[in-house]
């Protein structure tokens, strides 16, 4: 039996913004040039960039994290910016006849994926709209006090789906507790309020740059 088109965008949806579904043009982990639209942020002072994959003008994932942590054991911070292709006219319409949002379907699959794959409790942030620079973003997050061995005292994130003329983007920012007693403080997200302004406030300062009527873009993924 044929699916209905939205419950196809649904499972399009989670396949890009949940798994690796991408077909890599480049050797993953080393940085390439983008081409195209993109988004225009600035990382944390003293971050890195420390992984790259993807395809130079099509889908590709950038991961940030401070200069002294490793990409596969990090605690103090993460920012990764992915890109996306849109999904088909005739699924956009569909989205349309929803009156809704394709940021807003995505955000919220990634919210559900995010519950379902903690091990142990996960609290989800209230989920927002808005227009920044002129992009719809719709932003959730949440934090899981159980993630597995990587992040034994849990792991919180802001998530962000921005969506562009060319593109779609994810901007995600995640932070881990170190300790059992960090992981009592900042409830509920574990989060010095500090630091989730600043990331929130980063979130606010992205535009869209390199694609068609678009700034030319200052941020290099490429030493």
């Amino acid at each position: 039996m044929k699916l209905p088109t939205f419950f196809k965008l649904i499972t399009h949806l989670s396949c890009l913004v949940l798994f690796p579904c991408a077909v890599f043009a480049q050797e993953e982990g080393a940085s390439f040039p983008v081409y195209g639209e993109q988004l225009e942020f600035q990382p944390p002072s003293g971050w890195k960039l420390a992984w790259m994959s993807g395809a130079e003008d099509g889908p590709y994932l950038a991961e940030y994290i401070p200069e002294h942590e490793d990409i596969d054991a990090w605690r103090e911070g993460y920012l990764s910016v992915q890109r996306f292709e849109y999904p088909p006219s005739d699924v956009l319409q569909e989205i349309k006849a929803h009156k809704t949002r394709l940021a807003d379907i995505a955000l919220d699959q990634y919210i559900t994926q995010a519950q379902e794959t903690c091990g142990g409790q996960h609290q989800a942030m209230s989920q927002r709209t808005n227009m920044f620079n002129g992009i719809y973003f719709a932003v959730g997050g949440g934090y899981c006090d159980k993630y597995g061995p990587s992040a034994p005292f849990g792991e919180g994130a802001f998530v962000a789906i921005a969506e562009g003329k060319q593109f779609f983007f994810k901007i995600q920012y995640a932070w881990r507790p170190i300790s059992a007693a960090e992981q009592q403080r900042n409830r509920p997200w574990r989060i010095a309020p500090q630091q989730a302004k600043e990331y929130l406030e980063s979130i606010k300062t992205i535009s869209l740059c390199g694609g068609e009527h678009q700034p030319e873009c200052q941020i290099s993924y490429i030493p």
